[in-house]
C-alpha cells in the first residue's frame, strides 16, 4: 500500500498539470450528473376524460327462492306418501295424507246435507206437491235412520275409549308400581320428589276414573244423554294423559343401576311410549265420532225443517230462514272440508321435493315435518356487503355473476331485489345481507347451494374528468394531487380536489380542482 501511495504522490509532483486537468474533467462530469438528476422531469399523467364504472365486488351463495317445511296440522296415522326426493311437483299438487275415510265421509254427508237444504229452498220457492212432501218425508226418515247409526258409533268408541285405557293403564303401565289399583299405589324406582308424587296421586285419580267409567259404560244406551257421556269421557282421557305424560319424564330420566335393570328401564318406555299412542288415536276417533253425530242431528234437523215447510207452504219469513240453512249447510259442506284438508299436504308451490320424514304406517304428531320442499327454477344470490361497500347498492342494480362450478367465463345475469337494513356482523364485522335474484328462472345449471362470484355495477359516468386513484392522497379527510406547472413541469405545487366515483379500472373522477389537460404526478411519493 506504502509504495502505491508514494507511486501515485510521485506522478502529481512531476505532473501538475495533468492532475488539475483530471480533476477538472471529474468535478464537470459529477456537475453534469448531479445536474442532470434534478432536471429530470418526474413522471407525470395528464388530466384527461373518461368514463367511469363503479363496481362493488362479493361473494355469495345461491338460494332457493322458496325453502319450505310442510307438516301435517293435524295428528293421524300416515296413508299415503305420493312423492319421492327429488320429485318434481307443482302448487296443488298432493304429497302425502294421512288415514282419512271418515272425514271424507263427513266431506260427502255435509254436500248432501246442502243439495237437501237447497232443493228444499227449491220447493219453497215453487210451491209443494205430494211428490215433494213423500221426498222430504223420506229424507226425514233417512237422516233419523242416519243418526241413529251415528249415535250407535259413538257409543262403541266411548266403549273403546274405556277398553283401550283400561289396556294401556293396568296392561302397560302398572307394570311400573306396587300396589297401582290400591288407594296408595307407589313406583318400583326413584325420581325428582315432585314428580313422583303428582305421579302417584294421578295413578290413584285414574283408577277411581277407570271404576267409574266402567259403570257408567255399562248404563250406556241408545236413551243416554250421549253429550254428557262424551264430555265425562274426554275429561277422563285427559286425566289419564296427563298421568302418561309426567310417567314419560320419569321414565326417559332413569338410568341403569344397582336396583334397576336396564332391561326393565326399556320395557318401561316402550309402554308408556305405546300407551300414548294408543290415547292419541282413542282421543282422535272419539272427536272423529262425535263430529259425525253432531252433523245427524245437524241434519235431522234441517229435514224436519224441510218437511214442515213443504207442508205448510212457504211465507217470506220461512223463505229466509230456508236461504240462512242453506248457507249453514254450505258452512257445514266448507267446516268438513277445512277438517279435510288438514288430514292432507298440498305443495304450496312448483318445486322439488328435497327431504321425506313421513312414512306409510306410521303415526305422525300435528305441526311435525312432514317433507321439505324447495322452489324450483328460481334461485336467489345472497351475499354480505360490507359497511364501506353497502351504500353504493340499491334497488335494481345490475351484477354479473359466476358460478365456481361453471368456471370465470361463464357469466349469469342478476339484479338487487333487496338490501337488509339490519348489520350481520360476521367475525365482529358489521355486514348487511343483499339478495339479488336471476334474470333467467329457468336455468337448470343453477343449483342450490352453489358459490357466486358477484361484480355488482353500481354508478357509471362518461365522458368525466379523472386521473389515476394512485396520484391521488388524503390528508386528514381532504385529497390532493400534486399539480405540475411552469414551461418545464419543475414546479410542483399541492392542489386540493374534490374526487367522486371510483372506477374498477383504476381511474377516479374529479369533480373539482383541476382541468382537462392539466400535468399532475403520477404517484404522490414520486
Amino acid at each position: 500500500m506504502k509504495k502505491i501511495f508514494f507511486g501515485i504522490l510521485n506522478f502529481i509532483k512531476k505532473n501538475k498539470w495533468w492532475t488539475v486537468l483530471i480533476v477538472v474533467v471529474v468535478i464537470i462530469l459529477c456537475v453534469l450528473i448531479f445536474s442532470g438528476k434534478k432536471s429530470t422531469v418526474a413522471d407525470s399523467v395528464s388530466v384527461a376524460r373518461h368514463n367511469i364504472v363503479e363496481v362493488v365486488s362479493s361473494t355469495g351463495n345461491v338460494k332457493p327462492l322458496s325453502d319450505l317445511n310442510l307438516s301435517f296440522e293435524t295428528g293421524g296415522q300416515v296413508s299415503h306418501v305420493y312423492v319421492s326426493v327429488g320429485d318434481k311437483v307443482y302448487q296443488g299438487q298432493y304429497l302425502a295424507s294421512l288415514s282419512n275415510a271418515d272425514l271424507v265421509a263427513a266431506v260427502e254427508q255435509a254436500k248432501a246435507g246442502l243439495k237437501i237444504a237447497e232443493a228444499n229452498l227449491s220447493s219453497l220457492q215453487n210451491g209443494a206437491t205430494p211428490e215433494q212432501i213423500a221426498i222430504n218425508q223420506s229424507q226425514v226418515d233417512k237422516a233419523r235412520n242416519d243418526l241413529a247409526d251415528a249415535k250407535n258409533t259413538l257409543i262403541n268408541s266411548i266403549k273403546d275409549a274405556y277398553n283401550k285405557s283400561d289396556d294401556a293403564i293396568r296392561n302397560y303401565v302398572d307394570l311400573m308400581f306396587t300396589n297401582p289399583r290400591s288407594m296408595s299405589p307407589s313406583l318400583q324406582f326413584q325420581t325428582d320428589f315432585q314428580l313422583q308424587n303428582d305421579i302417584v296421586s294421578e295413578r290413584a285419580n285414574v283408577e277411581n276414573i277407570l271404576t267409574t267409567w266402567s259403570a257408567s259404560i255399562l248404563d250406556l244406551t241408545m236413551n243416554s244423554n250421549i253429550d254428557e257421556a262424551v264430555l265425562l269421557s274426554n275429561n277422563y282421557l285427559s286425566a289419564i294423559q296427563l298421568l302418561l305424560q309426567n310417567l314419560a319424564l320419569a321414565v326417559n330420566k332413569l338410568m341403569q343401576n344397582s336396583s334397576i335393570s336396564q332391561t326393565a328401564i326399556t320395557l318401561w318406555r316402550t309402554n308408556v311410549s305405546t300407551s300414548r299412542s294408543s290415547m292419541a288415536l282413542v282421543i282422535n276417533n272419539l272427536s272423529t265420532t262425535d263430529n259425525q253425530y253432531q252433523s245427524a242431528i245437524s241434519a235431522l234437523n234441517i229435514a224436519n225443517s224441510q218437511l214442515t215447510l213443504t207442508k205448510t207452504g212457504a211465507t217470506a219469513d220461512q223463505l229466509q230462514a230456508q236461504e240462512a240453512t242453506v248457507e249453514q249447510a254450505q258452512a257445514s259442506v266448507d267446516a268438513a272440508q277445512a277438517r279435510l284438508n288438514k288430514s292432507i299436504i298440498t305443495s304450496p308451490i312448483n318445486g322439488v321435493i328435497t327431504n321425506i320424514v313421513a312414512k306409510v304406517g306410521e303415526t305422525i304428531q300435528a305441526g311435525m315435518s312432514a317433507l321439505s320442499v324447495i322452489s324450483y327454477g328460481q334461485y336467489e344470490v345472497e351475499s354480505y356487503i360490507s359497511e364501506a361497500d353497502i351504500a353504493k347498492i340499491k334497488i335494481g342494480d345490475i351484477a354479473t355473476t359466476t358460478l365456481d362450478a361453471y368456471g370465470s367465463g361463464t357469466f349469469f345475469e342478476t339484479s338487487v331485489i333487496k338490501i337488509d337494513p339490519a348489520e350481520t356482523v360476521i367475525e365482529n364485522v358489521p355486514t348487511y345481507k343483499v339478495t339479488l335474484k336471476f334474470a333467467s328462472s329457468s336455468d337448470e345449471r343453477i343449483k342450490s347451494g352453489m358459490t357466486a362470484n358477484l361484480d355488482i355495477l353500481t354508478g357509471q359516468k362518461d365522458n368525466v374528468l379523472a386521473v389515476p386513484t394512485r396520484s391521488v392522497y388524503s390528508v386528514d379527510i381532504l385529497k390532493y394531487v400534486k399539480l405540475l406547472s411552469g414551461d418545464d413541469l419543475k414546479t410542483i405545487t399541492e392542489t386540493k380536489v374534490e374526487a367522486g366515483m371510483r372506477g374498477v379500472d383504476g381511474y377516479v373522477e374529479i369533480i373539482s380542482g383541476l382541468k382537462e389537460g392539466d400535468k399532475i404526478l403520477a404517484s404522490p411519493n414520486l
